[in-house]
């Protein structure tokens, strides 16, 4: 059910370095990744010890403090009756366009309400024919514990915290226990291969603003904003569809069809927005197709979008889907291997949309072989990929901010900030201080605080003749009247 998956700074990840166990730094250990260009001049990392770096000379830090990884995910109502209020959450979120900007700021919620009021039932007999309970939470805590163990067994402190979108736990809860928990670095990583605004840019939105309005935020933070180019990822899909290919009646695996599915966008985010989305759902196909050619595979490939809903007129990144299985299965098609390309876990989106409403449209359009690719999950080389994201990621994390100053390298806003506070000059009173006008808070509160006055006394004499004789008394002995 596509209403399951929401279409949907801080510093971002800069050269990859792997960072050793923090006692280690000052020796010289193996660095994991060394950058090579693909066909179309996009990054591809590798996660192979290919070159040596000496971390002494990033500094003697001493850092011993353990790093916090924040996986951000869209979140899923756990069970039915959580529907109606999940959809509300997902139409409230600024960053999914379901109005003009104009009209946006009054009938958002509004229209919010409406669509979870209209939707729920329908939301709530898809979740019901998938099995009453969304799995999504528990496999990315699963995740969470596994990459824990990986970075462990790497010297890393880590300490990993789950912050969903539009479900508990949200991005205020995760934040909130990871600055209890005295965490001052952080690397966070979207569990969505490919970025998207709708998708990773809404959760980093949200913290974002959490940066400068939570207290105790860590100023140390990295993003990891996509891995869809990582070896990790690219080989553990890879080794899922040679299964999937394998499962197949004997003699049609050759000539079987590898049909990619990734979550749908509306086309305005990419035309009006420049979102990234598109582009990197389609590198991400020629990636694998490359991967799985080098196994020997060189089966057909075709990619569709899922998902898609709302008025008729809104245009959204086709093919769709079911309109690319109707297409392979009138040109002959018996065959199927259905791939998540943009999913990392199970949810309504593989359980009912993919295995149910999709794998029944195959079976109607004549398609006599229909194999869906399980997501990832767990899988240890995936597992180790997104680790590695955030081992690289340690060395700027660990290294002070005044070092990387003075030696001139790219930094972050918030690091400078560390030792540069940007109103110093007004604390110091170093030239005359104007005083603030116009929209301030503390304008609005008091103008707010004026205005509820004056209606509370025009609404008192109206209502009361006496106090109204008053004020005529009072007009007449100033002479006003």
């Amino acid at each position: 059910m596509a209403a399951f998956v929401a279409v949907s700074s801080l510093a971002w990840l800069g050269p990859p370095l792997v960072a050793p166990c923090p006692r280690c730094v000052g020796r010289q250990v193996a660095m994991h990744t060394v950058r090579t260009r693909g066909s179309c001049g996009s990054m591809l990392l590798s996660d192979t010890d290919s070159e040596v770096v000496d971390f002494a000379t990033l500094g003697e830090t001493g850092d011993t403090d353990p790093v916090g990884v924040l996986l951000l995910s869209v979140g899923a109502p756990e069970k039915p009756d959580d529907v109606e209020e999940y959809l509300y959450n997902v139409f409230c979120d600024p960053e999914i366009l379901t109005l003009p900007p104009a009209l946006s700021w009054l009938w958002k919620r509004p229209l919010a309400w409406f669509i979870s009021k209209t939707r729920a039932a329908e939301a709530r007999e898809s979740m019901n024919a998938a099995g009453g309970l969304s799995p999504q939470l528990r496999t990315i805590e699963a995740q969470a514990e596994a990459m824990r163990d990986q970075l462990v067994e790497r010297g890393i402190d880590a300490r990993i915290y789950i912050a969903m979108r539009y479900w508990h736990p949200f991005a205020e809860d995760a934040v909130r226990q990871l600055i209890a928990d005295g965490i001052t670095k952080l690397v966070i990583v979207p569990l969505y291969p490919q970025f998207s605004l709708s998708t990773s840019g809404s959760s980093l939105r949200v913290l974002e603003r959490m940066l400068y309005q939570e207290p105790g935020f860590p100023l140390k933070s990295s993003v990891v904003p996509a891995w869809y180019n990582r070896p990790g990822y690219l080989s553990a899909m890879t080794e899922l569809i040679k299964a999937s290919l394998a499962s197949l009646p004997e003699g049609t695996a050759e000539r079987a069809q590898i049909l990619y599915s990734a979550q749908g966008l509306p086309r305005k985010y990419v035309e009006d927005l420049q979102d990234p989305y598109e582009e990197q759902i389609e590198r991400s196909v020629e990636l694998l197709t490359q991967a799985l050619e080098r196994e020997g595979i060189t089966n057909g490939h075709s990619l569709g979008y899922q998902g898609q809903f709302g008025p008729e007129r809104l245009r959204w990144i086709e093919p769709s889907t079911p309109d690319e299985i109707s297409r392979l299965a009138s040109e002959g098609v018996r065959e199927v291997v259905l791939v998540p390309i943009s999913f990392v876990f199970e949810h309504m989106g593989t359980l009912n949309e993919m295995d149910c409403e999709f794998a029944a449209l195959a079976r109607e359009r004549g398609i006599t072989s229909f194999v869906r690719v399980p997501t990832l999950g767990t899988n240890p080389t995936f597992i180790g990929a997104l680790a590695s994201v955030v081992a690289e990621a340690l060395p700027d994390l660990s290294r002070p901010s005044m070092q990387q100053i003075n030696q001139g390298v790219p930094t972050s806003l918030n690091m400078v900030n560390e030792y540069t506070t940007l109103y110093a000059k007004d604390q110091l009173q170093l030239v005359p201080q104007e005083q603030p006008w116009g929209l301030t808070e503390q304008a609005e509160v008091i103008n707010g605080r004026l205005a509820m006055a004056a209606i509370t006394v025009s609404v008192a004499i109206s209502a009361d003749p006496t106090l109204k004789a008053m004020v005529t008394m009072y007009r007449a002995a100033r002479g006003l009247d």
